[in-house]
């Protein structure tokens, strides 16, 4: 039987969405689906949550590592093309997708705190689907989340502009992690994986005096290029990073106080040879890529328990500074005629790219509950946004000594500024009501620099003025419809309106290309003031259960989405030389429907001598249509199904699970968004097995395998936007996924 069709039948089965060990406790708490804590069985929607413990189980390397087995939550990977001009490519993980949502449609937040956006403006595939141009959104360590939960679906009563696809929430430990009710804890933790040939060291403890505590933690990590399955090497790169965590807190009557100091660092290289390599040979010497990236972050909450006229109040105060640099340098051999080289036909060029977002925040939240009878019937949540965000590029080049200043978008100042209502209504003992709406005044002010209004006065302005300010207000209503035949069971339907306002490149993006085959002359995108906001309409209809036998919950999903605002756009105009205008525009419809089915369940509650033993079952396919050209969208993944039985010795000492994935072929394309038509990975399965052993109360070890079987796969998600100037047509050998892999943990507490 060979590995498609073990997947086939995988997939032939009672199929569930996967929860690991530890999500099938009652009471799991779930707070991004109301941004209050709910059971699982009570929370909004379907929600993905992770938690230290599962990811480190599932031999998490890097950020992909939560979303691993879920059936419609991927992370896309930028792998370096073999196209030397598009240097600065690999950017990693560019994005979360959600049911084939990406980029700044998805929001992102760790400890509350928006997370910087996914830029594009550098990117020779604009026209693509949000190609990132030079910069991802990965800022993390995953060994610093305490948890990590995603929202599916338009969330944008509760979050805002951005949460039109769904939200992503990182958590980190406080000081209870280590504490554990003590007065003093420890943790110190060493890694291992061979997909990167990384190292990982972990660090960290609290103490408490009284009502005071304090935390300290911090991560280390070590490594090279991920490996793959061909016959291609990959390009050999290297990294490191430093991610270093502070908090503290003091409860003083019915108040809580909390501090939180963050810092993190990466540095990576890569050699690029895909693209000295390639036949496109711009640069067939060499094209080398350094990346740095950094992100700092403060952040005060206060907590009180008023108990007169409310609840619960918190106030959640923050500063982030981000910023990523893109360094490359890239050569070409010279002509040689007659062994002698010709002067003048080489050709040298060093670049340098900077992104940097800046927030400062303020939230704060307020409930409200009223009983009759002993019981809640009703439980209303309140809440102001406030943010201040300021984004800047700076864009140089040298060609053959000769410098150019080519930032990409001028420097900007946003303001948000939202408010939002959600109120909970219970009818008896089995229905429940939960209508919200959010407003939010979004307002974005260009602030051109010289640098940026030289480099629009030199591309001409064609009739395509300056940037202009934005200014909106998005109103985005959500009704839940809940009904409890019993405890265990509930049946629910949602309705969302999303909304995504422009981003500040989006509004004021330039960008010049050399001559192509589309066009000799080449082309020009110049910015658009009169972009309005994306709109969505999302509906969901399921049903979950929850009790000792297991968790199961199916869900049936339908959004529709106008205004896509798509980038790098034909005006049909052209320059007086005859290069192609572009700009920036809202033109998208599109509809994306599909379901998801998951379940775990405990075999030792039917059978006594299978204590300790459970299976889970897991699958979810996404349809996406694109209304505007009536044709596919290729951010839908193909569909994907799971499977895994595992044992967890009752007294906790040992245990191992095996999983296996199964991922169907890539059918549904859209070929012309690329230069030639897209490579479509056939079906793939593979079959991970991870275990743990505990020879001692303070002593933990685990252990992976993965991919047991070899089994050479490609992932769409990253073939599809690995390809700069030569699209699909640059995956290769090099571009598969890891082959068979293992990783190894050592875990001391004290």
């Amino acid at each position: 039987m060979n590995a498609k069709t073990i997947g086939a039948f995988i997939a032939s089965g009672l199929l569930g969405a996967t929860f690991s060990r530890g999500e099938e406790e009652l009471g799991e708490i779930i707070v991004v689906g109301n941004r209050i804590g709910r059971t699982w069985i009570d929370s909004a929607g379907t929600v993905l949550r992770r938690d230290y413990n599962q990811m480190l189980e599932e031999g998490t390397y890097d950020l992909a590592g939560f979303a691993k087995y879920d059936p419609t939550v991927s992370l896309p990977f930028d792998f370096a093309s073999g196209d030397g001009a598009y240097a600065y490519g690999q950017s990693g993980y560019g994005s979360i997708n959600i049911r084939g949502m990406e980029g700044n449609r998805i929001t992102m937040e760790l400890d509350g705190v928006r997370q910087p956006p996914q830029y594009v403006s550098t990117s020779f595939d604009m026209g693509s689907d949000d190609g990132a141009g030079g910069v991802g959104r990965d800022y993390f360590d995953p060994a610093m989340f305490d948890a990590v939960e995603v929202l599916k679906g338009g969330a944008s009563a509760l979050y805002g502009s951005d949460a039109l696809g769904g939200v992503v929430s990182f958590t980190t430990p406080d000081p209870e992690h280590f504490l554990k009710e003590r007065d003093y804890g420890a943790l110190l933790r060493s890694q291992y994986y061979s997909v990167n040939e990384s190292y990982s060291l972990l660090a960290g403890g609290a103490v408490r005096k009284g009502d005071t505590a304090f935390m300290l933690m911090g991560s280390w990590r070590e490594g090279h290029e991920n490996g793959n399955n061909g016959n291609i090497a990959p390009n050999p790169a290297d990294f490191d990073s430093l991610s270093l965590l502070f908090k503290a807190e003091h409860r003083m009557d019915r108040h809580l106080f909390r501090l939180a100091v963050e810092t993190f660092e990466r540095d990576s290289f890569i050699d690029a040879r895909s693209a000295a390599e390639s036949s496109f040979v711009l640069f067939n010497d060499f094209v080398h890529n350094n990346q740095y990236l950094e992100r700092q972050r403060v952040s005060a909450w206060w907590d009180y328990e008023p108990r007169r006229w409310l609840d619960e109040v918190k106030v959640h105060g923050y500063w982030q500074q981000s910023s990523s640099t893109s360094d490359s340098r890239s050569a070409s051999k010279p002509i040689v005629i007659g062994g002698v080289p010709i002067p003048g036909t080489s050709i040298t060029r060093q670049q340098s790219i900077e992104f940097d977002t800046d927030v400062l925040g303020l939230t704060t939240t307020a409930m409200k509950e009223l009983g009759q009878g002993g019981r809640v019937v009703q439980q209303l949540l309140m809440g102001i946004d406030l943010s201040f965000e300021e984004n800047e590029n700076r864009f140089f080049r040298i060609n053959n000594n000769l410098p150019s200043d080519r930032v990409s978008f001028s420097p900007t100042e946003t303001l948000r500024a939202g408010v939002f209502v959600q109120d909970e209504f219970r009818i008896g003992d089995q229905w429940s009501f939960t209508p919200g709406v959010r407003f939010d005044w979004q307002s974005i002010k260009p602030r051109p620099s010289q640098g940026y209004l030289d480099r629009l006065n030199s591309l001409g302005n064609y009739g395509y003025a300056p940037p202009e300010d934005y200014d909106n207000l998005a109103i985005s209503p959500r009704l839940t419809v809940s009904w409890k035949p019993r405890e265990t069971v509930q049946w629910y339907a949602t309705y969302a309106h999303g909304v995504r306002n422009p981003t500040a490149e989006e509004l004021s993006m330039v960008f010049d290309h050399p001559p192509d085959g589309s066009n000799p002359a080449g082309s020009m995108t110049l910015p658009n003031s009169k972009l309005k906001e994306e709109k969505s309409d999302a509906f969901e209809i399921g049903v979950k259960t929850d009790s000792d036998v297991g968790r199961f919950q199916a869900s049936a999903f339908h959004t529709r989405y106008d205004d896509f605002i798509e980038n790098g756009h034909r005006t049909g105009d052209l320059t007086d030389d005859g290069r192609d205008i572009l700009t920036t525009v809202n033109r998208g419809r599109a509809d994306i429907y599909g379901f998801e089915l998951g379940g775990l369940w405990n075999l030792g509650q039917w059978w006594s001598q299978a204590e300790g033993w459970q299976v889970g079952l897991s699958t979810g396919k996404s349809v996406g249509i694109n209304r505007s050209d009536s044709t596919w969208l290729n951010t839908v993944e193909p569909w994907k199904s799971v499977a895994s039985i595992g044992y967890d010795d009752p007294a906790g000492r040992f245990g191992a699970r095996l999983t296996g994935v199964y991922t169907d072929e890539v059918t549904r394309v859209d070929d012309n968004t690329n230069q030639g038509d897209f490579y479509r990975p056939p079906a793939w399965f593979t079959l991970d097995l991870s275990a743990y052993w505990r020879p001692a109360d303070t002593v933990i070890i685990h252990a992976g395998l993965n991919n047991i079987f070899d089994e050479k796969y490609w992932s769409w998600g990253s073939v599809r936007r690995g390809g700069g100037h030569l699209g699909g047509n640059s995956v290769s050998e090099r571009s598969t996924a890891p082959g068979r892999n293992f990783s190894i943990s050592l875990t001391k507490t004290f």
